[in-house]
């Protein structure tokens, strides 16, 4: 470790102790953060790797590396903190990332040419974990930036935008125009591409990072700012256009895309509803009239999409609830329970590099995570958890990691924003990139006794697959209640476009080591997801829990049957 960076390390390690949270705080209640490392390059953009402990980082070209160097991709190991440099000759803010059935990353997309980085709009790649490069393995073909990637149910992945000038399939100055391409890929040199209705344009405003989930139908929920429609992704036809929130009082002007950005996340999808019941969750935002002291949204929204037996939708209206607190540049971390975490963000402002003169456009740093519990009565589903020290405002980032926390990285223009005086944090070391990297444990973590401790599992399951699955746990009074699969994290600019939680049918329960023919205390027999709609293949972790509480997840693959 370079001595800059053992500078920057002491100077966060002893800010933490000052401005930490109170020491008499019990983690098995609030939480707990610790300090992770150093990354030598900041995480804008954050994408798990499968089967490792590792995140793929990727920035905007800084001039402050801690290792002194000029990387702008990386991968962060969430178990040891050791960050290794990857090698990219392409600018990659605001890119998309998804997974191939493989687990491999793709990053598709990117920015315009900066520093010594060349055009990346139009580009695609995948990382090459051996060789520790981002490899080109095709083109789109036209420029996206802040771009959401979604991974089909037939392992083709969308990659959805606005387009920046002068790019775009329409629109030849290509400013304010969404539209999609489709990448397949088995057959990677080229995209099919689609232009979405001309009504996203008048509803919208904007359409950068749109809010995309996979239904278990196939389609694609496609939602931005204020309007959405739900779409047949392999024909960018229009299935029905969704409710929207304008009727409601509290909700009027409320704005959920860059530069307004709230977070998004869909619920775990149920093997006790056979699948048919959806719901998708809005936090936060920034009104359509917002500006850098403005305090930002604190509502969240919450949608039930019911599949009917023909295949058509029964869907309701947006119902709205308020959170503890303001929230805007925020991101959501779907557990393994099924709750919320929110985390990340400010109070007041917006997205954006700075205002005239250098000041930041996001303020008052919001330091609270917060958990919200779907299944609790409303009224009672927030809960404010261990107060952190560091801000992270724009581009910050979290993702789940296999041991059930969530990794905080990045944030950008990490000076000259606004904080009440009367409250302590800790300010980068190096002002303008922030470097330090967190671990944030929720409440449930702390359950020692009630964690179940994978000890056999398969490396893969099909669909309909049945599978036994064995365990320790330390109680021995308790038991697995639930067995779920979540999609690696893929995260920026607010939104984890990749998190998808697939809850497994269980069949049937050893309590006790009588009958189990593998190693561990006891065992818990599962069938597969259903189809890919469901659980598009690829990977994902497999957690198990007693009843809220999860223990530590294994990487297995959805194969196709």
């Amino acid at each position: 470790m370079g001595c800059l960076a053992i500078l920057l390390l002491a100077a966060s390690l002893g800010a933490v102790a000052a401005a930490g949270v109170d020491p008499s705080a019990d983690p098995a209640v609030v939480g707990e953060f610790t300090q992770l490392g150093l990354s030598n390059c900041v995480g804008v953009q954050l994408a798990a790797v499968p089967n490792t402990d590792q995140f793929l980082f990727m920035e905007r070209p800084q001039a402050n590396h801690p290792d002194g160097k000029k990387y702008n991709a990386g991968l962060m190991d969430s178990v040891t903190g050791a960050f290794t440099n990857i090698k990219t000759p392409f600018s990659m803010e605001n890119c998309g990332h998804s997974y191939l059935e493989n687990g491999t990353v793709a990053i598709l997309a990117g920015h315009k040419p900066q520093s010594s980085y060349v055009e990346g709009r139009r580009a695609i790649q995948v990382l090459n974990l051996q060789n520790r490069t981002l490899d080109s393995v095709g083109s789109l073909q036209f420029g996206h930036w802040l771009a959401t990637a979604t991974r089909l149910p037939n392992g083709m992945i969308t990659i959805m935008s606005d387009s920046p000038s002068p790019v775009g399939p329409v629109r030849k100055d290509g400013i304010k125009n969404p539209f999609y391409e489709l990448w397949d890929p088995t057959n990677p040199a080229t995209t099919t591409v689609f232009q979405l209705e001309d009504v996203f344009l008048s509803n919208t405003k904007y359409f950068y990072y749109p809010f995309n989930f996979v239904l278990p139908t196939g389609d694609m929920f496609v939602w931005s700012n204020k309007y959405g429609q739900i779409i047949n992704p392999l024909t960018g036809k229009k299935v029905l256009v969704l409710p929207n929130w304008k009727g409601i009082p509290q909700a009027k002007g409320m704005c959920t895309q860059y530069p307004f950005s709230g977070t998004a996340a869909m619920l775990p999808l149920r093997a006790t509803n056979n699948f048919t019941e959806v719901e998708i969750m809005v936090f936060g935002g920034q009104w359509s009239y917002g500006w850098v002291n403005t305090t930002a949204v604190d509502l969240s929204m919450r949608l039930k999409i019911k599949i009917l037996p023909n295949g058509t939708y029964d869907v309701g209206q947006w119902q709205a609830e308020t959170m503890p607190s303001p929230r805007v540049s925020g991101t959501s971390v779907l557990l393994p329970n099924g709750m919320v975490l929110l985390i990340n963000g400010a109070k007041r402002g917006l997205l954006g590099d700075a205002v005239s003169g250098g000041g930041a456009m996001l303020n008052e740093p919001n330091l609270t995570p917060v958990l919200y519990d779907p299944l609790a009565s409303e009224g009672s589903r927030y809960t404010e958890l261990a107060r952190g020290s560091i801000p992270r405002l724009l581009h910050s980032t979290a993702g789940l990691t296999l041991n059930g926390t969530a990794i905080l990285a990045g944030g950008d223009r990490s000076s000259r924003y606004w904080m009440p005086a009367d409250e302590a944090y800790s300010r980068s070391p190096t002002g303008f990139a922030e470097y330090r990297v967190e671990l944030f444990a929720p409440p449930q973590v702390f359950d020692t006794q009630n964690r179940p401790a994978i000890m056999a599992c398969p490396f893969s399951i099909g669909f309909s697959d049945v599978t036994s699955i064995a365990y320790l746990i330390p109680n021995t009074t308790a038991r697995v209640t639930s067995v779920v699969l979540i999609a690696p994290s893929s995260d920026t600019h607010t939104f984890n476009m990749h998190q998808r939680i697939v809850e497994l049918e269980i069949l049937d329960s050893d309590n006790d080591n009588n009958h189990v023919g593998v190693d561990g205390d006891r065992s818990v027999t599962v069938r597969g997801p259903p189809n890919a709609n469901v659980a598009p293949p690829g990977p994902y972790m497999i957690f198990l829990l007693s009843g809220r509480t999860w223990g530590p997840a294994q990487w297995i693959n959805v194969v196709r049957s």
